[in-house]
């Protein structure tokens, strides 16, 4: 049975949270999340047919797993691009663990559509960049599979070289998921502590592959555990708040604007009067008029102004 190392009561209805748990007595680990208070914030702000919904919703979810199997300071991104009917889906989440997200389709969606039609031929691709080293890391992989979940393994399979097991679901009220990883034994030499931990594993991939979608969006970290660990004795850890935090700012659009250049800025102003940025992540409205395009160019950017509002 799952021991509870702190309570964690009223994060999920305030926020979302993240929760971590092990094994006792193997090497296997799990993330659990709960979007809820976040990702209907976060679809207040954009407004898509249920399948487009849902399947931002399991991306969002996914972002938040995948950044917690990491220790790095900065903003791990999942983007799909590619000739589905999905034409571009972003889902970012940052070290700790501010969530956004956008989708874009180019036409109406038939009446009954699947994941397959969804992200047509697409690659995942998978971005972390660290603050602390300006370093960035990607790793692409086509998208195979029926679900995101599958596409995520396959990733992991091929990028990250660790046995990994997904389950996501997302509505337009819930959006939760569940992630499983296989670590590298201590006792690799150990041959009957091997097969004891490789039984184990084998154990929570069919335990997950048979939890009820339903059951992930409504029961608790504990119950989640119990149910995908079954025999085994499993661990939950305190919770972490997960909350929705658009990244733009007045001096990130400034950074962008002078990237574009004095001419081309100055060309949007004589014709429309002013020099208009919206948000695509949260829709918030930034505004330029001729005093506030002059001040922009009138000195350098500092070395900090960011050239990307994303």
């Amino acid at each position: 049975m799952p021991e509870l190392e702190q309570s964690t009561a009223g994060i999920v209805a305030a926020a979302g949270e993240l929760r971590r748990f092990v094994l006792e007595r193997h090497p296997v680990r799990g993330f659990w999340t709960r979007l809820d208070g976040p990702w209907r914030e976060l679809c207040s702000l954009q407004h898509h047919p249920p399948p487009v919904e849902r399947l931002l919703g399991e991306a969002v979810t996914a972002s938040v797993l995948l950044a917690a199997t990491l220790k790095f300071h900065g903003t791990l991104t999942l983007q799909l691009e590619g000739r589905g009917l999905v034409r571009l889906l972003v889902a970012q989440c940052t070290h700790d663990l501010g969530i956004r997200a956008l989708a874009r389709i180019d036409a109406p969606l038939p009446e009954h559509v699947g994941f397959r039609q969804l992200v047509g031929d697409s690659r995942l691709a998978v971005t972390i960049e660290a603050d602390e080293q300006a370093a960035r890391y990607q790793g692409i992989v086509q998208l195979q599979g029926e679900t995101l979940s599958d596409c995520l393994e396959s990733y992991f399979a091929t990028s990250e070289q660790l046995p990994t097991r997904i389950a996501l679901a997302a509505d337009a009220a819930h959006a939760s998921g569940v992630l499983m990883q296989k670590m590298p034994s201590a006792h690799a030499q150990h041959e009957a502590l091997e097969l004891a931990a490789q039984r184990a594993w084998e154990d929570v991939q069919a335990n997950l592959h048979a939890l009820p979608l339903r059951l992930l969006q409504s029961a608790s970290a504990e119950e989640t555990l119990r149910r995908v660990g079954g025999v085994h004795d499993g661990r939950v850890f305190a919770g972490t708040a997960v909350r929705f935090a658009c990244r733009c700012s007045p001096s990130r659009v400034a950074g962008l604007l002078r990237s574009l250049g004095a001419q081309e800025i100055h060309g949007v102003l004589a014709e429309q009067g002013e020099v208009s940025v919206t948000c695509e992540f949260c829709g918030r409205a930034y505004r330029f008029d001729a005093i506030d395009v002059e001040r922009l160019f009138a000195s350098e950017p500092s070395p900090e102004a960011p050239q990307s509002i994303n």
